[in-house]
């Protein structure tokens, strides 16, 4: 590359060109090694760090180095949401688990509650019970011999012969 040493008045010229839109290729590099350098004039150092910034956009290798910024921007808009929704849903499920084991409690302690303190009532109340459902057993049986004999009869052979 040819270094070509360029005034002040030269390089005013072409920021207007460049301003414009009207520098080819060459010019615009020229400008960049220009304001790349370290002895620049005051005038012309407002200038310096758009130059410098694009040389150093121009060093990146675009995309790749772009790319991961923008996808975690992306899942960091997104990760306090997540994280209180995981929240929520927690204290929801706990909850729900401490009032439904709170309420098989209650029902179990109305089973309990229903005990005698006598154990003569107790066995009385026992016996009672135990009558009750031998008799139901008893009735069960009876109608289960009627069902048989009537069965048995339906399945008897009958002998109706017209001659």
């Amino acid at each position: 590359m040819i270094e070509i040493k360029m005034t002040s008045e030269q390089i005013k010229q072409l920021l207007e060109k460049y301003w414009v839109g009207d520098t080819s290729q060459e010019e615009e590099l020229a400008l960049k090694a220009f304001f790349s350098e370290k002895d620049i004039p005051e005038e012309l150092k407002k200038y310096q760090p758009l130059f410098l910034w694009k040389a150093k956009q121009l060093q990146l290798t675009g995309i790749q180095k772009l790319k991961p910024g923008i996808e975690k921007r992306g899942n960091i808009q997104w990760y306090p949401f997540l994280k209180i929704a995981a929240s929520i849903l927690l204290v929801l499920t706990l909850g729900i688990g401490f009032y439904t084991h709170y309420q098989q409690e209650k029902k179990m302690d109305k089973v309990f509650l229903e005990t005698y303190s006598n154990p003569e009532d107790a066995l009385q109340e026992t016996k009672s019970v135990i009558g009750k459902v031998s008799s139901a057993l008893n009735l069960a049986k009876s109608k289960r011999d009627e069902l048989q004999k009537l069965d048995s009869l339906e399945r008897t052979p009958k002998n109706n012969t017209v001659e």
